[in-house]
């Protein structure tokens, strides 16, 4: 059977409260500006509710005709596809040419709990499909959903088809 010797838990919990110790001073070194998130330009193009929906400024002169709509999930913020200006999957795919719009949930209060999965795809989501395919003067668009957001692509994909040319869930 296995024993734990009081020397062992009182040596052990002081290196973890030094690590803690040492973790906070670093932490309370960093700056809020030091840490550039979401680094690449976008401009907020539609609003519905807490829902915003925003446009990547383009990276190359003539960006592939059919844009991009990236959906993340309700409960992760979505510049974790653009954490920093190395490691961004939007900074990536503009510079392969592509025209990337993403949907920003807000984030959540008790008053979104009468929200409804309907409300999310065939309310929000297509509201911002819309917005894009009448800026882009098309009739057809592509969606990249991630994480929940992917079932919700999904799901939109599958009530509105004509909309959506490529679908890709992550």
């Amino acid at each position: 059977m296995w024993q734990l010797k009081p020397e062992d838990v009182i040596r052990e919990f002081s290196e973890i409260s030094q690590q803690m110790i040492a973790g906070m001073k670093t932490l309370s070194t960093i700056r809020q500006e030091q840490i550039a998130i979401g680094a690449t330009p976008k401009e907020e193009v539609f609003r519905q509710d807490k829902v915003v929906l925003y446009h990547y400024a383009p990276q190359v002169e003539n960006p592939l005709e059919t844009p991009l709509l990236i959906v993340y999930a309700l409960v992760n913020r979505p510049y974790m596809v653009d954490l920093q200006e190395n490691r961004s999957l939007v900074r990536n795919l503009l510079s392969l040419g592509l025209d990337i719009y993403i949907v920003d949930w807000g984030y959540p209060t008790r008053a979104d709990r009468w929200i409804t999965m309907d409300d999310y795809i065939t309310g929000y989501i297509d509201s911002c499909v819309d917005v894009v395919r009448e800026r882009h003067d098309l009739d057809s668009i592509n969606l990249l959903g991630i994480c929940q957001g992917g079932v919700f692509s999904l799901c939109y994909t599958s009530l509105f088809q004509k909309k959506i040319k490529n679908l890709i869930t992550m």
